[in-house]
């Protein structure tokens, strides 16, 4: 009797695993796609421009003073031509650290720009998932085999236009 009742459970373990929808999505191309993306990949641009122009310009006068200094060291005293190295040395490492800081600027503001969007982005993944009956939606990027996954592309592209 034990038997026929595992039996059994496992047959009906097995009907149940067979039965259970399992979907795909590649959210990088959802995203791509979505107006709010475009927006957001604009603004970091333009953002990103600004912040290049201000590292420029702080680099094109790094660069005047060099040339400044390398005329000016013949006529300078061992004293003052130490110190304006050194100077010029200190204006050289401003502008790596704020190189460093410019590029953390620009990290966390398309984290702040994306960051809602990709929330929108599984919101609709859940929404589109739980209408379809998909136990399973995996990341299309990390899969190596999905013939029998559905692609839930359209359905979440549509979900996250609303």
């Amino acid at each position: 009797m034990k038997k026929l009742i595992t039996i059994i459970a496992i047959a009906l373990f097995t009907l149940n695993a067979t039965a259970q929808k399992v979907g795909h999505v590649d959210v990088q191309a959802i995203m791509v796609d979505l107006p709010s993306y475009k927006a957001a990949s604009d603004e970091l641009e333009r953002f990103a421009t600004e912040k290049k122009s201000e590292l420029e310009m702080y680099y094109s006068l790094y660069q005047k003073a060099e040339e400044q200094f390398k005329i000016d060291a013949p006529s300078l005293s061992d004293e003052i031509k130490e110190q304006r190295y050194a100077e010029l040395m200190e204006k050289g490492q401003n502008i790596q650290a704020k190189r460093g800081a410019f590029e953390q600027e620009v990290a966390l503001k398309e984290q702040k720009l994306v960051d809602p969007i990709m929330a929108s982005v599984k919101a609709a993944i859940a929404k589109v998932a739980k209408a379809g009956g998909y136990i399973y939606v995996f990341e299309q990027s990390t899969l190596m085999y999905y013939a029998e996954a559905e692609s839930l592309n359209e359905k979440v592209k549509a979900e996250s236009a609303k």
